[in-house]
């Protein structure tokens, strides 16, 4: 009986902490069609870049303050490098990902780097059409953002994981793999949520009950 009610607890426990672990706010920088820039690849080892690109708006969704209405990034500019072509238009760890900009609304001065980190990965996409249409996809990062930002939406300091996406045409039918150079780019979005820590407590309560269990189960052998 014991063991049963220890289990119980064990699994209330473990939804605490994917509860705690998941529970987190989505902030979106938005990207609307068409959108200056560029976006090339040129061939070999050489990562996936990205310049001038314009970003238009920042929502959060949901967030402690301000959630659910979009913002106005003003002169806001995406640039990114991943890390090296590992083949395919896959692309590996490394390089930069950063916005820079104002937003008037949330008290930020033009020129802040609102975002700023580091690519897991990057995947560039054929998804079809007649115009020869690409899409970065499957983009990863950590960054870190600025203050008065984050205090905006109430969000916590700290790391943050995020995705890109964005989509843009290529003049001619480029191979999968071999070099590309497009300014003709459209919609998109940079989305990401803070990384939540389990509480301390929280890990120590629920290995003690675990420990608890494994006891019981020695004692009912």
């Amino acid at each position: 009986m014991r063991s049963r009610v220890l289990g119980a607890m064990c699994a209330s426990i473990l939804v605490l902490i994917t509860t705690a672990t998941n529970a987190a706010s989505v902030l979106d920088f938005g990207i609307e069609a068409p959108t200056l820039g560029t976006i090339s690849f040129a061939g070999g080892a050489a990562p996936l870049i990205g310049t001038g690109i314009d970003v238009d708006t920042i929502v959060g969704d949901p967030t402690p303050l301000n959630s659910g209405a979009p913002i106005t990034c003003d002169a806001c500019i995406l640039s990114l490098a991943t890390g090296a072509h590992t083949g395919n238009w896959n692309f590996g760890a490394g390089g930069t990902i950063s916005i820079i900009g104002g937003v008037p609304t949330a008290g930020v001065a033009a020129g802040t780097t609102l975002l700023t980190g580091s690519f897991d990965s990057a995947i560039v996409s054929d998804i079809g059409g007649s115009f020869f249409n690409f899409k970065i996809a499957g983009a990863s990062f950590f960054d870190t953002k600025d203050e008065t930002l984050l205090g905006y939406f109430g969000l916590p300091s700290g790391g943050y994981r995020g995705g890109l996406n964005i989509s843009f045409d290529t003049i001619g039918a480029p191979a999968v793999g071999t070099t590309f150079n497009s300014d003709t780019l459209r919609s998109g979005d940079v989305i990401n949520s803070p990384v939540v820590p389990v509480p301390a407590a929280v890990w120590l309560f629920g290995s003690g009950l675990l420990g608890l269990v494994g006891i019981a189960r020695r004692k009912k052998a």
